[in-house]
């Protein structure tokens, strides 16, 4: 099965439930994480990972978000963290349930069980400590990190509270120099466009 196949399967099958996840944020989210996950790789082709089992993880790592929160609101980035725990185990269940579809029988069940595990702890920041969760993190963290796209943003007080979070819990945690950078270079641009909010 080679990659463009499982992304199309991910795509009708996560992609398409993710608009119904948090407003202006998850779908937009995802689909970058996925492209932040190739720059790495790409990147740092020194990495033992497996690829295929970091992409179905990055494509459902913020699943378990869909029909946490409703009405179309801006979220106070407390109210996320609130919902941490429960978007990875509900996350890491529904991707457990996709898995059992016959498409994935080139997976093995070892790597099926890692697409699981990856999604469950991909926020527990504590627990991390192999190549392919830490990736997965430093995706994740670059996409909430960049503005360039349209996603929704946090107000003044929560976007503060969500760098200082980032550079004190995320960041000491990033094994690539390319993710380095890239922090770097998106920290900078994001505090430009609040600077002139």
């Amino acid at each position: 099965m080679n990659l463009l196949q499982i992304e199309t399967f991910l795509k009708r099958r996560v992609l398409s439930d993710l608009k119904n996840g948090r407003p202006g944020f998850d779908l937009l989210h995802t689909q970058e994480v996925v492209v932040w996950v190739k720059h790495i790789l790409r990147h740092e082709q020194r990495l033992t990972v497996d690829k295929p089992t970091l992409i179905i993880a990055a494509y459902a790592h913020d699943w378990g978000y869909v029909g946490v929160f409703g009405g179309g609101k801006t979220l106070a980035i407390q109210e996320v963290i609130d919902a941490k725990a429960l978007h990875m185990q509900r996350g890491a269940e529904k991707l457990h349930e996709l898995l059992k579809d016959p498409f994935f029988s080139f997976l093995t069940k070892e790597q099926k069980q890692r697409c699981v595990h990856l999604v469950a702890i991909h926020d527990k920041l504590s627990q991390l400590k192999d190549p392919d969760e830490l990736v997965l993190m430093e995706a994740d963290t670059l996409s909430g990190l960049d503005v360039t796209n349209e996603k929704s943003r946090f107000n003044a007080e929560s976007n503060r509270r969500f760098i200082k979070a980032v550079k004190e819990t995320r960041l000491p945690l990033f094994i690539t120099a390319f993710g380095k950078r890239e922090a770097t270079r998106l920290l900078l641009a994001r505090q430009c466009l609040y600077a002139k909010a």
